[in-house]
């Protein structure tokens, strides 16, 4: 699996994702099989500040609401890790969330739209551009992740026109 590097039209925010926190994604994709699932990214900002650079990426917490057709994440055990982050010489910290939609596209739900716009309102997540990562279909099979960010006070933008792995290309 290769990194995935994705930005808006306009250039003004990216995404970077190294192929072990990808593999790490599609894992628990697959242990949740044909429910959803998700959960939130943790990594620092490049020098520009353009650019968000994912570092890891939780599960669902034990609290999480894992259906087959909807997802809500839980909070249980997530400030912990994320105190451990923050104080670590090289600061990590919260950049947004992922959400597997199985045996479906990689689109966001209304319900995914307004959360994001909620976190990006919501001073206490300290992110006022959140993204969100979208994995689609069958994590073993073929499948699409797309990303998104969400500006305060303004829109969601997608960051790139999506990735695909295909069965073929396995």
């Amino acid at each position: 699996m290769e990194n995935y590097e994705a930005w808006t039209k306009d250039g003004r925010y990216g995404l970077r994702i190294p192929s072990k926190v990808l593999e790490k994604m599609m894992g628990l994709c697959g242990c949740a099989k044909d429910t959803e699932t998700g959960g939130i990214m943790v990594g620092y900002y490049n020098r520009r500040h353009d650019c968000a650079i994912v570092t890891d990426c939780s599960g669902a917490p034990k609290d999480s609401l894992c259906e087959k057709r909807s997802f809500r994440r839980g909070v249980r055990g997530l400030q912990r890790w994320l105190m451990t982050l923050w104080n670590r010489s090289c600061r990590r910290y919260y950049l947004g969330e992922w959400h597997f939609h199985p045996f479906a596209r990689a689109v966001p739900s209304e319900m995914d739209v307004t959360q994001m716009r909620k976190n990006a309102e919501d001073k206490s997540y300290n992110c006022p551009e959140p993204i969100m990562v979208l994995v689609g279909g069958a994590p073993n099979a073929a499948w699409s992740l797309r990303s998104f960010v969400c500006i305060r006070g303004s829109d969601v933008f997608e960051l790139s026109k999506g990735w695909e792995k295909r069965e073929s290309s396995q």
